[in-house]
């Protein structure tokens, strides 16, 4: 079963679509488009060395705060946040079944590198390559294990290519959100988790300024779910505290969360940054999506050029990139 035909992943959401559409539409900037995935990799690198670390732990580690990127990190294997975002983008733009594209090219990672990779994406790759297909595969292990407490943000972590490819096409961004989401991640709160980050994205590179109260009562009207919507209803101004405070540090809910707080924030993209990763728990996939926001908000150009020097394989990941903006 294809994952389009699957009643179980989310296939429209027409209010939000029509708030993407009403959005002003033109060309997408070129800077804020490489920004995403720039700002996704040196998220993830610096929240790297501390991840599910607590707050006062980093504190002890690193007094005045962790502040930098490991420059060996330009000679290592991509981490999984940024791993699979590459190779997502990659499947998006030279796949004909992007969706099963990806599938196989998740296959092939883990066996070639799988640097970082979670329990449970590891779990359904193993359903993946027993021929479960894409999304038998995770909707097989959502069914077995699946609670609010397992909505894992590994799929969060990554989606932000398909907000590149479609930004000016909200249907079908809602659609391919999704359906990427779903080969590892079937749970409607990681599916919608990615589709409010995705659409937010869009938004930005297009030179909009995205409202995350307008985002949410789509949201509300498309049918997201009640958790869902509790969760992006409660974001503070303090999101360090928030982050530092949650038992569940991998929910996708709090990534969510961190990622939204970053449409508002004063903050500039390195400060945003490193408030979130010095914040604790999920350091690495926590500051991997809120680099994405931030990247698409203020462009390439604000990522300081110290953290740029240490991202592996950079330029894959911009050439991905503009593979992504040719499609679009």
């Amino acid at each position: 079963m294809s994952t389009i035909e699957d009643p179980g992943v989310v296939r429209e959401a027409p209010r939000l679509a029509e708030l993407l559409g009403s959005d002003p539409v033109g060309v997408v900037d070129e800077d804020r488009a490489h920004g995403v995935l720039l700002g996704l990799a040196v998220g993830n690198l610096l929240g790297l060395p501390v991840e599910g670390a607590s707050r006062s732990s980093i504190r002890r580690s690193y007094p005045d705060g962790m502040t930098e990127i490991n420059a060996k990190e330009r000679g290592r294997p991509m981490d999984d946040d940024l791993a699979q975002a590459v190779e997502l983008a990659e499947a998006l733009a030279h796949d004909q079944d992007p969706v099963s594209g990806f599938a196989d090219r998740l296959v092939k990672w883990r066996s070639e590198n799988g640097r970082g990779i979670g329990i449970m994406t590891s779990t359904v790759i193993d359903y993946l390559e027993v021929g479960l297909g894409a999304p038998g595969a995770a909707q097989a292990f959502w069914r077995e294990h699946g609670s609010p407490e397992t909505q894992p943000n590994g799929a969060l972590m990554r989606c932000a290519p398909v907000a590149l490819m479609h930004a000016l096409d909200p249907d079908r961004l809602i659609e391919q959100t999704a359906a990427t989401c779903a080969v590892t991640h079937f749970a409607p709160g990681a599916q919608w988790s990615c589709i409010l980050v995705n659409a937010a994205i869009a938004m930005l590179v297009r030179g909009g300024k995205p409202s995350r109260d307008d985002l949410i009562f789509a949201a509300t009207q498309d049918g997201a779910p009640a958790e869902l919507i509790a969760w992006t209803l409660a974001i503070p101004d303090a999101i360090d505290e928030r982050i530092a405070e949650e038992r569940v540090s991998g929910h996708t809910y709090l990534c969510m969360q961190a990622a939204l707080w970053c449409l508002d924030t004063g903050d500039s993209l390195e400060e945003a940054l490193i408030r979130i990763v010095n914040a604790g728990g999920d350091t690495d996939t926590n500051a991997a999506v809120a680099g994405a926001v931030l990247g698409a908000r203020n462009g390439a150009s604000a990522i300081p050029q110290r953290w740029l020097d240490c991202v592996p394989e950079r330029e894959r990941i911009e050439a991905a990139t503009r593979s992504l903006l040719m499609g679009a």
